[in-house]
């Protein structure tokens, strides 16, 4: 009889001593019980010791102790189901808390994307008005390479220009993209025009270079 009580209370002790393993969510739930458990134990060692010196009759105390059993038994049950029910409030807590957290993450994300459009929209008629005034410049440059009878500098520059108009074609608005193919139909006259007529390429020149100021903003 008492080795099967002892065995019943290994058990349990094993059971709670499983339960331990939770020290965060447990410790408010697990010192009651360990006391019971100390306090069967002690029981159970006076008992002992005194069936040595005096037998013990098979019924002696085993009412009181099947029933603390028993009792004990229910608080293990009532421990796991709080342990299930803190475990689940816990899970839906993390989910909301990762649901809102990603949600965050991505108002910030679509707020970035939309200061850096908005930073890019700002730009854009910046680098458009520094790229027109490039090739204003290397117009004018061109143009004193004529007079000074670099010719060859002079069609170099003519290149420059061309390459520089096909850069800023996909920074331009519709109108300016009719107004770029213009002064580029022009340039490609004056450069026909600077080997046989200086005169005519320079006033062409003169021209283009007024018509890219219309392209600035």
């Amino acid at each position: 009889m008492k080795g099967a009580i002892i065995a019943v209370i290994a058990v349990v002790v094993l059971a709670v001593a499983g339960v331990l393993g939770f020290p965060v969510l447990m410790d408010k739930h697990l010192s009651g019980l360990k006391e019971d458990v100390q306090d069967i134990k002690q029981r159970l060692q006076t008992i002992e010791d005194e069936s040595k010196v005096a037998p013990l009759e098979p019924t002696a105390d085993a009412g009181k102790i099947i029933k603390t059993l028993n009792a004990l038994a229910a608080q293990v049950d009532t421990l796991g189901n709080t342990l299930k029910k803190d475990i689940a409030v816990q899970s839906e807590t993390m989910q909301k808390q990762k649901a809102a957290a990603d949600e965050a993450v991505k108002k910030q994300a679509e707020t970035i994307d939309k200061k850096y459009s908005d930073v890019q929209s700002q730009l854009k008629p910046i680098k458009f008005n520094s790229a027109v005034e490039d090739i204003r410049g290397h117009l004018l440059k061109a143009r004193m390479e004529v007079v000074a009878k670099n010719i060859g500098n002079a069609k170099a520059e003519i290149e420059v220009i061309d390459e520089l108009f096909t850069k800023l074609t996909p920074l331009a608005q519709d109108e300016q993209k009719q107004i770029i193919e213009e002064i580029r139909s022009s340039l490609k006259k004056a450069r026909m025009e600077i080997d046989t007529d200086m005169p005519s390429f320079i006033n062409r020149i003169n021209a283009v270079w007024y018509e890219t100021g219309r392209l600035l903003i």
